[in-house]
């Protein structure tokens, strides 16, 4: 009697485990070497959003840059999030204007120049990385197979469009 107890228990509790275990992988997607790095671009991009958005904001004193720049910061820690969720490693620099992909050093060079002007610089700066994100997004969404990044692909897509208005309408002012 005990013996049959046990061996119920332990046929309980494998089945059990194997339904976890089976649960779990189906959750697990493979994703090419484009996809990851596709993440990694869109983390650093994010901070270039921030960083650019916080030199200007405290160049220019303007509103639209402080409440744009914690948008961003959100952005990031989705971002990781997306990489940590799909354990993949990554660098992101915790200081301002340190960028690891060449491309994006560049143009966080050339968008500090500009924006440093004027504040129509700085605005249309904001309004060029906006367009230039959402550019980005729509095309890593469409690249993408797996439901929850292209969630949060689209989530970031739907802010880069406020941000795009809110810096349209400061243009407009």
């Amino acid at each position: 009697m005990k013996n049959k107890i046990k061996f119920r228990f332990l046929a309980i509790l494998l089945v059990t485990l194997t339904n976890i275990f089976c649960q779990n992988n189906s959750d697990t997607k493979i994703l090419s070497q484009e996809e990851i790095n596709t993440m990694r671009f869109m983390l650093e991009e994010e901070k270039v959003a921030f960083d650019v958005y916080t030199f200007l904001g405290e160049k220019w004193n303007l509103q639209v840059f402080a409440n744009i720049k914690r948008s961003e910061a959100k952005h990031m820690g989705a971002m990781k999030g997306l990489l940590e969720r799909n354990t993949i490693s990554y660098q992101i620099s915790s200081e301002s204007g340190v960028f690891f992909n060449e491309e994006l050093k560049i143009m966080y060079n050339n968008l500090i120049a500009k924006g440093s002007l004027s504040v129509i610089d700085a605005l249309e700066v904001g309004k060029a990385i906006e367009e230039k994100d959402i550019e980005d997004l729509q095309v890593a969404i469409s690249h993408s197979n797996d439901s929850y990044t292209k969630q949060v692909y689209t989530n970031l897509l739907n802010a880069s469009y406020n941000h795009l208005n809110a810096f349209n309408r400061n243009l407009s002012r």
